[in-house]
């Protein structure tokens, strides 16, 4: 049995690169053939497109560019999807980015709006888009066999720092709480509708985003990832993928306002 059905239809952001590229293409192996791939890039959203419909020569793959801290952009993008597949069902929120680096003396307002925007704003709009959509469709019984419904499942991404801080970079911890806090109230909220919302906390992941940072000032930071880290390695967009296509599916039916820690076992320590 395929984890999703071929009605199921999938909304992902930040699915250029990184995390969301490879959530999406995980939806897709998976048994998703309706998919909304979103990114603020048109050129690597393109080739995001061109990849995946490579290896999913049967899926339905609709590009929209979007800037996920604009209001209007995110709700035409949900709006776009509906008019093209009929419904949503399962949403990855993956857009954000690392900001800058400092202490929050060094740091000018600008720079904590413009984490926040994206990090925090982009999240909550989207969400609210996605969940409006879910309340506007009836209920559809789950295909694991269970007597249950569903209107629909988001995962958003956190990070390890949803829980604790590292040095120098207070916009995108606070915005990561955030992230985890929102996740937690939409869950409550929307449980008894049969809407089901979790976060992915992944640990240190390769991909552009943390290269950039440990590239820059945070090179100690990567080198103290692999001595701490129980498995003693960074860990690949895929494997954040793999959890996040059964937290979307059927199979995590019961699973609702739960935190994910995807870290190679850096938590425990």
């Amino acid at each position: 049995m395929s984890d999703f059905t071929p009605e199921t239809v999938a909304f992902v952001t930040g699915a250029a690169s990184g995390i969301g590229l490879a959530v999406a293409r995980q939806l897709l192996l998976d048994g998703i053939l309706q998919i909304a791939i979103l990114d603020i890039s048109p050129s690597t959203l393109t080739a995001a497109s061109t990849s995946l419909q490579a290896s999913s020569p049967k899926a339905k793959i609709l590009q929209i560019k979007v800037d996920c801290s604009s209001e209007g952009d995110v709700n035409g993008a949900v709006e776009k999807t509906v008019a093209e597949f009929g419904r949503l069902d399962v949403c990855f929120n993956a857009a954000g980015m690392g900001g800058g680096f400092g202490g929050i003396a060094e740091l000018e307002v600008s720079e904590l709006d413009r984490v926040l925007g994206l990090n925090l704003r982009g999240v909550w709009l989207c969400e609210r888009a996605q969940i409006r959509q879910f309340l506007k469709q009836e209920m559809r019984a789950v295909n694991t066999g269970l007597p249950l419904q569903t209107r629909g499942a988001i995962v958003n991404v956190g990070s390890l720092t949803s829980h604790f801080a590292i040095p120098n970079l207070s916009p995108y911890i606070m915005s990561k709480h955030a992230v985890l806090g929102l996740t937690k109230a939409d869950a409550l909220d929307y449980g008894p509708q049969g809407i089901r919302v979790n976060c992915i906390c992944p640990g240190w992941i390769s991909t552009k985003m943390t290269s950039a940072l440990v590239d820059g000032k945070m090179s100690q930071m990567g080198e103290t990832v692999i001595s701490r880290a129980p498995m003693s390695r960074w860990g690949h967009p895929e494997e954040i993928a793999y959890m996040a296509s059964f937290l979307l599916s059927d199979r995590a039916s019961f699973v609702t306002g739960a935190s994910m820690n995807v870290d190679g076992g850096y938590s425990a320590v």
